[in-house]
């Protein structure tokens, strides 16, 4: 026996209308899509909301603080010059007073207003007042000085005192020629020591330190004996020890064959006499 079910066309069609009927009245949930007013008008509400509350979160970051905004209407009042609103303005315009004229009988006083300084940090008054104090005191010291210098400076005397400092210097330069010269023509003579310790250049030493450095360093004579010259007196002897011993002048850079030779040859035993020739 067949037991497959047969519908007859009339059913067929009911089942299918009153299923299509059915899937129109349901609401589709699937996201994005609005079908109905109700929903349609909810989203509307939702995305003005949401762009109310940005610009709320927007203002908020760039709200200036209260500082800010006093130093913006401090900067715009001081630019903002003063006119006849304001009654001390009147009061002098009653008195013949003219916009960019100077107060005073005789025109003499300022043209602005008295400018205003506005404290910054934390501060006290009086420490301002201390540090302001403070930098004047020490421009004055400065200027004083300065003034003092100006009055005392005598160019006779700074003249004496470059030349003086100028001939200091080429005193040591030349008493160090003549004891380096001294040394290498006693050496050449195998002469082993000075005739005097100050008669060749001051050595300096090299010593190894501890094993924990292991560097060279100069070291100077613990124990110097004390020169009882001074370098113009010092350089005298060495250049005479050098012309009577040596036959030698530095300042003409050669040895003489003789005493005669040297005498006609040499113009002296100093550099004046050099620089004179």
């Amino acid at each position: 026996m067949n037991l497959q079910t047969t519908m007859s066309d009339d059913e067929c069609d009911y089942m299918s209308d009153d299923f299509l009927a059915k899937l129109t009245q349901t609401e589709d949930k699937r996201p994005g899509l609005k079908r109905t007013h109700t929903s349609q008008r909810e989203h509307e509400k939702w995305k003005k909301r949401e762009q109310i509350l940005e610009e709320q979160r927007m203002n908020k970051r760039i709200k200036k603080s209260m500082k800010e905004i006093e130093q913006d209407k401090r900067e715009t009042g001081l630019q903002t010059s003063i006119d006849s609103s304001n009654k001390g303005f009147a009061l002098l315009a009653k008195m013949g007073y003219k916009p960019g004229t100077s107060l005073g009988k005789d025109n003499t006083g300022r043209t602005e207003p008295v400018p205003i300084t506005v404290k910054a940090g934390r501060g006290g008054l009086g420490r301002d007042e201390a540090v302001r104090r403070f930098k004047e005191r020490k421009q004055k010291i400065l200027e004083e000085r300065a003034k003092k210098l100006v009055a005392d400076f005598d160019p006779n005397a700074f003249r004496a005192q470059m030349r003086e400092k100028h001939m200091s210097k080429r005193l040591e330069s030349d008493l160090w020629k003549a004891q380096k010269s001294c040394r290498q023509l006693d050496l050449g003579k195998e002469y082993s020591e000075p005739m005097e310790f100050w008669f060749w250049p001051k050595e300096k030493e090299k010593k190894l330190l501890d094993d924990d450095y292991s560097e060279l360093v100069d070291e100077e004579e613990e124990e110097e004996e004390e020169i009882a010259y001074s370098v113009e007196e010092q350089l005298t002897m060495v250049l005479d020890y050098l012309r009577t011993e040596h036959l030698y002048c530095i300042f003409c850079a050669i040895s003489f064959e003789s005493m005669d030779d040297m005498g006609q040859s040499c113009p002296g035993p100093t550099r004046e006499s050099h620089d004179d020739d």
